[in-house]
């Protein structure tokens, strides 16, 4: 049987590059009502669109809703993606949009340090069972050096007195942005797609 584009993992192609203006209406509404996580998982599970721009743009990506690294460990979204170099992937934690990103002291605050933990976790287990994740679980070409991701928190709730430092953890190996960095990212993939 030959291949197509939506393999290795059919079930986790998402059709479409660019998330729809209900896609954006919806998480805008989601995000405005949420006060935990889990409405915002749910709706980014439902339209994995919208996770599509925390990627470089590719023809073709997978995205994989709390994939577990075996017993212990449950990332919110892993994201695979094919570019010329061939399988890439990213690891994505969510958080509250109402948990605070940084303390007073523009250290991170008790749950992006978690969250940022969580990352770690996840590395050291598959730094041990790497063979097991691309074999047995099927995740081809996963490393244990992906990037993280970690969305959290509202933009309004970073001080101007904490934007270096902010501005700081957007950059770092792993990414922390807020939920309203995940919506112009979604707006900018719609304009660029437009022209």
């Amino acid at each position: 049987m030959p291949h197509t584009r939506r393999d290795p993992w059919p079930g986790h192609y998402v059709d479409g590059s660019v998330p729809s203006a209900d896609d954006l209406q919806t998480l805008v509404a989601v995000l405005g009502d949420a006060r935990t996580e889990q409405p915002l998982q749910e709706l980014l599970a439902a339209r994995p669109v919208l996770l599509r721009v925390l990627v470089p743009a590719a023809p073709d990506v997978w995205i994989f809703d709390r994939r577990k690294f075996g017993s212990e460990f449950i990332p919110d979204f892993l994201i695979a993606y094919r570019n010329s170099t061939g399988i890439c992937w990213s690891m994505v934690e969510l958080e509250s949009p109402g948990a605070a990103t940084l303390t007073a002291k523009g250290r991170p605050a008790a749950k992006l340090a978690e969250a940022l933990g969580q990352i770690r976790d996840w590395r050291m287990w598959l730094r041990k069972n790497i063979a097991y994740a691309r074999n047995e679980l099927g995740l081809t070409g996963l490393d244990a050096e992906a990037p993280g991701v970690v969305v959290i928190g509202r933009r309004a709730g970073i001080k101007a007195n904490q934007a270096e430092r902010y501005r700081e953890l957007a950059m770092a190996p792993d990414t922390v942005m807020s939920y309203d960095r995940l919506i112009e990212m979604a707006k900018a993939r719609r304009s660029d797609s437009a022209q």
